[in-house]
């Protein structure tokens, strides 16, 4: 079965490389390669892949390409156990890292580095990797990254738990590894990374293995193996699931189900020649084989694991294999050799947990949290700093706003005084026009008063009856326009006269200046109150008075109590209408143009525009209408 995934996994391997080849991007051809590496656990096949990333890396000298590609290979050493070469190549990609562009592969490359010096026993080192790691991602302003990268910072920030929690369950410190756990398992499956997720808990499944808690252990590894082949992951990830299994069970005693399940992953990670996960392999088969009494296969497995973590310089298995082998050795009784190992143990012991390391690892993380805080309070005082900053702005246009204002209220209130002095003297200058204009009116009312009063004064010394009728008439239009210049002066209206006042002032005026010989002829006013400027009112006051004494003259023969002279003004169509209608005995024909009167209403119609007509009939009366066009309606 081994052997199809292995022919599987070379024609992948093959089709990445051709498929590659193809891309334009040369980044993209990078990122490929090495995300498939780790896709397969830096297996020794994909190293292939490796050689290709780096060739097309230093072909095109780019820096980015560089980076990545010998953090892929610096990897592919540690994965394999070749912890110094691992070492250099991280260095290596470091060299070229760009803090600015590429946060994320420095966190990952000290990571590693951490992962590195925590093998090699030296904790505080590793410890102080970490936290360095740790402060990289802090300082990334996660509000500046897209989507993609967000997901990927949750993917670090995960791994990067999960590592600090492995250091603290090897350091035996059970509370915080159990922390950094449970928020590296969350945050990998809110991000659907269930391989994440199943080593995550299978991690905590070795940490609960150490406090002696077995059956939780096993549950954890079972949950961690499901969710691995949920994820498909590759079966190196898996076969890590069936050791831990193995392992569990040997704890619980169920030895027959527990060496199977170590076998296969012997024989697995044996085949693969995977060094790390063997040297594990035998160490936990050996300490079964302790557990069941068959000490020569126990001290078999536990020395050939010892060699191959020697090799590796893996402290961490190299005190398993000698606890192994001390167990072994003492129950056979070569306590010479049993001895050997246990000072082997001690001393890789001490060099993990002496009490200088511990003291180091808590300056390490006393350091860590000391920065940390130094960064917040930089970070705080940036920000107070920004905001006195806006502040200042703030006030400062503000200010500019209010001078602005006030500059602009300044400015419309001497606007303002400027314009109430030019109102009150224009106010003045209209009152002292008017003043003038009520004074003309007035002494044109007084000037018109005194020809009328000559006029009538000449009537009473003529003898001849037709001098004293024109004279009459003469006096009659005269008073007309007295009517007008009386009331413009007398009221407001200085301009504009009102037609039903004025109307009603005239034709009473004329009939009451007739002589009647019994009781003065009834009339009826029915006059639209319009406002006629001077120009407007004076030609139809007189045509009025000219129609009004035409009518009394030969409208009737005796005015008896059913005569009756109707006057009409309208506005109507644009037009004025005014209409002198009398119950008398009417006329046949045309109307005499011999007569001044009809001369005058025919020269003032001509300046207004209007057209006079008459209708009338025999012994039903007579109707004058007079149709004004040109008018001053104010």
């Amino acid at each position: 079965m081994h052997s199809q995934t292995n022919s599987d996994k070379q024609k992948i391997l093959d089709s990445l490389i051709s498929v590659v080849d193809t891309y334009n991007d040369n980044y993209e051809k990078i990122r490929t390669l090495t995300s498939n590496a780790g896709q397969f656990r830096y297996s020794k096949d994909s190293r292939i892949l490796i050689d290709k990333a780096i060739r097309i890396s230093q072909t095109h000298n780019n820096a980015k390409l560089l980076a990545n590609s010998y953090y892929s290979l610096g990897n592919f050493f540690y994965y394999n156990s070749q912890l110094d070469s691992a070492e250099v190549y991280l260095d290596k990609s470091l060299s070229y890292v760009n803090d600015e562009t590429m946060p994320f592969l420095r966190a990952s490359n000290l990571m590693t580095k951490s992962a590195i010096y925590r093998k090699q026993g030296n904790i505080p080192l590793a410890l102080a990797t970490m936290l360095n790691s740790k402060r990289v991602l802090d300082k990334i302003d996660t509000s500046k990254l897209d989507e993609s990268q967000r997901h990927k910072f949750k993917g670090e920030s995960s791994v990067l738990n999960n590592s600090l929690a492995n250091y603290y369950n090897k350091m035996q410190e059970f509370h915080k590894a159990s922390k950094y756990y449970d928020n590296a398992y969350k945050a990998s499956l809110s991000l659907g990374s269930y391989v994440n997720a199943g080593i995550i808990i299978s991690n905590k499944g070795e940490m609960l293995l150490n406090q002696d808690q077995h059956e939780e252990a096993l549950m954890f590894f079972k949950e961690g193996k499901l969710l691995k082949e949920k994820g498909n992951a590759p079966m190196r990830f898996i076969m890590s699931s069936v050791l831990n299994i193995g392992h569990a069970q040997s704890k619980l005693k169920n030895y027959d189900e527990a060496l199977k399940n170590l076998n296969e992953a012997h024989q697995f990670y044996e085949e693969g020649d995977i060094t790390e996960n063997l040297t594990i392999a035998k160490n936990y088969r050996g300490n079964l084989y302790v557990e069941t009494g068959n000490y020569n296969l126990a001290i078999k497995d536990c020395n050939t694991s010892k060699d191959l973590a020697i090799k590796a310089g893996n402290l961490e298995l190299t005190t398993d294999a000698c606890d192994c082998l001390f167990k072994a050795y003492k129950a056979i009784g070569k306590y010479d050799k049993a001895l050997e190992n246990y000072q082997l143990l001690s001393k890789t012991n001490d060099s993990i947990f002496n009490e200088n390391n511990i003291k180091k690892q808590t300056q390490q993380e006393m350091q860590y949290e000391f920065n940390k805080t130094q960064e917040l309070n930089a970070l705080e005082l940036e920000a107070k700093e920004k905001q006195s900053k806006l502040y200042s702005y703030l006030a400062g246009s503000g200010l500019l706003l209010v001078l602005v204002l006030g500059f602009f209220s300044y400015r419309n209130k001497k606007q303002s005084i400027k314009l109430a002095k030019q109102k009150s003297l224009l106010e003045a200058t209209v009152d002292e026009k008017n003043v003038l204009l009520k004074e003309t009116h007035h002494r044109v009312k007084n000037s018109f008063q005194i020809v009328s009063s000559l006029l009538y004064l000449q009537s009473e010394s003529v003898e001849d009856k037709e001098a004293k009728i024109a004279i009459k008439e003469a006096e009659n239009r005269v008073r007309s326009m007295v009517l007008i210049h009386q009331r413009l002066y007398n009221k407001d209206e200085l301009i504009g006269i009102n037609t039903k006042e004025y109307f009603s002032d005239l034709v009473g005026d004329i009939i009451e200046s007739h002589q009647f010989k019994s009781d003065p002829i009834a009339y009826e006013l029915d006059v639209e109150p319009l406002i006629l400027d001077i120009e407007t009112i004076t030609p139809i006051g007189l045509i009025l008075n000219e129609l009004i004494v035409n009518t009394l003259k030969h409208a009737f023969d005796e005015v008896t109590s059913k005569s009756k002279i109707r006057i009409k003004f309208n506005h109507e169509d644009n037009k004025l209408i005014l209409k002198v209608i009398d119950n008398g005995r009417g006329f046949d024909g045309e109307v005499k143009n011999t007569s001044f009167g009809i001369t005058l209403m025919k020269a003032l119609s001509k300046k207004l525009k209007a057209k006079l007509s008459y209708t009338s009939k025999m012994n039903y009366g007579t109707e004058a209408t007079l149709v004004i066009n040109n008018y001053n309606l104010l």
